[in-house]
Order: C-alpha cells, then sequence, then structure tokens
C-alpha cells in the first residue's frame, strides 16, 4: 500500500515538474497576426449620379471637378465627349459640390474674334536691274531692311492670307514663281508654314496681342533657286508689321513680313 502511495506521489510530483516547461512554451509561442483595419470606406454610403455638361468639353473639367471628390476606393468622376455627361460616384455631399462646382463653369464662353495673318514673303538681291516690287503698305518696312541690310533689292514673292482663331497647330503650303533682277528665266519656289500655337492677350493699355509660338517657314526653290527657312516665337500688335526674320537663299535672302488683324 504504501509503495502505490508513493508512485502516484511520484507521478504527481512529475507532472508538477513537467507543467511550467508546457506554461513557459505555451507563453514563448509568438501572437498570431493581427490584420490591420480595412481604411477604406463601405461601399453601400456611395451614390451615383450622371451630369450633363451644356457649354464646356466635358474631359476639361474634370482636373477642377476630381478635386472635390473624397478620394476613397471605388469613388470618382469620368467624362464622355459623346454624351457630353459626367457620371459621378461618391458620398452624397461630394456629388452635391461637384453638382454646384459644375452649375458655376459650365457656362457659355464669350465669343472670340478671328484672327488675319498675312505673311509678306520677299527676295531680297543685289543683281543689277529694276527696282524691287513690293506693295505700298511694306515701303517703310523696305526702308528699314536697306539700311540694315546690305542688298539692293526687295521683290515681293507672295503674299499669304490665313484666317484662323485661338487654336493649337496652324499650317499651309503653296507655291510661288519670281524672276528676280538679272535673272533670265522665273525660279518656282514652294514654301511651307506653321506654328504650333496662337494666343490673344490683352495689354494693360487694353490692346489685344497675338502671339504664334514656334513659327516656322520654309522656302525651296528648284535647281536655280537653293532653300531657306526662318523661325521663332513671335508677338504682334494688332496692324503691326514684323519681320520674322532673315535667311540666306543662295545669293540673296528670304524675309517674311507678318501681320495679324483682328475680325470681330
Amino acid at each position: 500500500m504504501f509503495a502505490r502511495k508513493f508512485r502516484f506521489a511520484a507521478v504527481f510530483a512529475l507532472a508538477l515538474a513537467a507543467a511550467p516547461t508546457a506554461i513557459s512554451a505555451q507563453e514563448s509561442k509568438p501572437a498570431a497576426a493581427v490584420a490591420p483595419p480595412d481604411n477604406y470606406v463601405n461601399h453601400t454610403s456611395f451614390k451615383n449620379r450622371i451630369l450633363e455638361v451644356s457649354h464646356r468639353d466635358p474631359e476639361s473639367l474634370l482636373s477642377v471637378l476630381k478635386l472635390l471628390t473624397s478620394g476613397h476606393k471605388g469613388a470618382g468622376i469620368s467624362a464622355d465627349r459623346t454624351f457630353r455627361t459626367l457620371t459621378v460616384r461618391d458620398f452624397p455631399e461630394n456629388i452635391t459640390a461637384v453638382e454646384e462646382a459644375l452649375k458655376r463653369l459650365d457656362t457659355a464662353e464669350g465669343a472670340r474674334p478671328e484672327v488675319e495673318l498675312r505673311m509678306h514673303v520677299l527676295i531680297a538681291s543685289n543683281a543689277d536691274g529694276a527696282g524691287g516690287q513690293f506693295p505700298a503698305e511694306l515701303k517703310e518696312v523696305v526702308s528699314g531692311l536697306q539700311s540694315t541690310l546690305n542688298f539692293k533689292h526687295y521683290q515681293l514673292l507672295t503674299t499669304i492670307l490665313q484666317r484662323t482663331k485661338e487654336r493649337g497647330l496652324i499650317m499651309g503650303e503653296g507655291s510661288a514663281q519670281v524672276t528676280t533682277p538679272g535673272a533670265t528665266a522665273p525660279v518656282t519656289y514652294r514654301y511651307g508654314y506653321q506654328a504650333n500655337s496662337l494666343a490673344l492677350n490683352t495689354t494693360p493699355a487694353g490692346q489685344t496681342t497675338a502671339q504664334l509660338g514656334g513659327f516656322n517657314f520654309q522656302l525651296t526653290g528648284d535647281a536655280a533657286g537653293g532653300s531657306a527657312s526662318v523661325r521663332g516665337d513671335v508677338g504682334l500688335r494688332e496692324g503691326e508689321r514684323v519681320v520674322v526674320g532673315t535667311a540666306g537663299l543662295r545669293d540673296k535672302a528670304l524675309i517674311v513680313v507678318l501681320t495679324a488683324r483682328l475680325i470681330k
């Protein structure tokens, strides 16, 4: 009997000895990773609305109206030029903010005047012969050129007219023929011109100016003509005659004179 009691006590002692080890192992077990809280909104709070655009380009309004959205996942605004609409998905208060802003922005633009660009293309030379032939309106310009350039004769190759509005790319091309002093036969030239942009501005004095960005005029003649080009940004006051530039054309020179007139 005593022996059995001793064995039971021994087993119980062994269990007690092993218990701290189990508890220690349990305490050293790394805690399970806790999922981070969901920072996004509950999509059931969103509403959808289609807004009609009457006057402006829907896509041009996106950069402004997008700032009024909540920015949460699932929220957004998109434009459709075909149907002239904006589709908004967001909280009701954000949709209301977009709608109110659209009422202020979607207004009819004021009528913008057309611009008549007039390009006079001159050929300058030193060959002996009759005096140059050019329009009377260029007399003052030619007098100024004669005092600064070493050419005797200035002859009009062609005058180019183009009506346009404020826009991106402006371009055109054509051909013209001219017989310069001392030449025995006419020379045919092909020309091309372009500007990357046309913008109208108003000076503090209330005068309208036209700004041509990246203007470039190229001239190419036949075997006897040679080629040349003038380029640069051009600022024009209405009615002002501006010499865009001069370029060597073999023993001659290419000169482009540009004017702008508003047509209201």
